[in-house]
C-alpha cells in the first residue's frame, strides 16, 4: 500500500555556494512560501568544497532520504551543482521520491570551452563526479521516471550552465523569461509557479 502523509517535504540540495551561511539563507527566504503551501522545506547543505568526492556526498544524502521518507513524501529540488545530486539520488531511490527538479544545473558534460565541466568544476571535484555520474546512468531513466523530472533553465541564457547540458528528453523542459544563472535560480524559486505547480 502506497504511504500517506499529510505534509509532504521539499529536500533543496544548493549548489556550489553552500558553505556560506548567507546562500543557504537567502534559498531559504525565497522558498518560504512552499510552507504556505504545506510543503516542510529542508535546505540540505553538501558542502562541495570541502574537498570530498562524491561517492560521500551521495551516501549522505541517502542516508537523509532513507530516514525521511518513513514519515514524509520527498520532493527533490536541485539548483545549480545541486541538481545532478539530486537526479543521482532519484536513480538510487526512485521508490521513495515522488519528483524532481533540476533549476539551472549541469546534467552532463557536453562540448563547451569557456563554460566547460572542467572550468566549472575547479573548486568541486564531487561536483566533476557528480555531473560524470548522472551522465553514465541517464540512459537508465525510464519513460515514467521522467514524467517525474522538470527542468528549468533561463530563456534569455545562462553564463554558467549551457542549455543542452540541463534539458532531460522526454522530461518536462521549462524556461523562465530572465537571463542569467543567478537570476535563472533565484526567480524560478521565488516567484516562478512552474514548481509548485508541478509538485502538486
Amino acid at each position: 500500500m502506497k504511504k500517506s502523509f499529510n505534509n509532504p517535504l521539499i529536500l533543496i540540495i544548493p549548489g556550489l555556494g553552500d558553505d556560506s551561511i548567507s546562500s543557504i539563507k537567502r534559498i531559504e527566504f525565497a522558498t518560504n512560501h512552499f510552507k504556505k503551501q504545506k510543503f516542510k522545506v529542508i535546505v540540505y547543505p553538501v558542502y562541495w568544497r570541502d574537498g570530498k568526492e562524491f561517492k560521500s556526498k551521495l551516501l549522505g544524502l541517502l542516508k537523509q532520504i532513507d530516514l525521511l521518507s518513513k514519515t514524509n513524501e520527498i520532493y527533490l529540488l536541485g539548483t545549480s551543482a545541486g541538481a545532478s545530486l539530486a537526479l543521482n539520488v532519484f536513480l538510487e531511490r526512485r521508490n521513495k521520491i515522488q519528483k524532481v527538479v533540476n533549476v539551472c544545473g549541469r546534467l552532463r558534460t557536453g562540448k563547451h570551452k569557456i563554460r566547460s565541466l572542467e572550468n566549472m568544476a575547479k573548486t568541486s571535484i564531487a561536483f566533476k563526479q557528480s555531473v560524470q555520474a548522472f551522465e553514465k546512468r541517464e540512459k537508465e531513466l525510464s519513460k515514467e521516471d521522467k514524467q517525474k523530472i522538470l527542468t528549468i533553465r533561463p530563456f534569455f541564457g545562462d553564463d554558467l550552465v549551457p542549455a543542452d547540458t540541463v534539458i532531460i528528453g522526454g522530461a518536462l523542459n521549462k524556461v523562465v523569461y530572465v537571463p542569467t544563472h543567478v537570476l535563472g535560480i533565484a526567480y524560478s524559486l521565488k516567484f516562478s509557479k512552474l514548481i509548485s505547480n508541478f509538485f502538486k
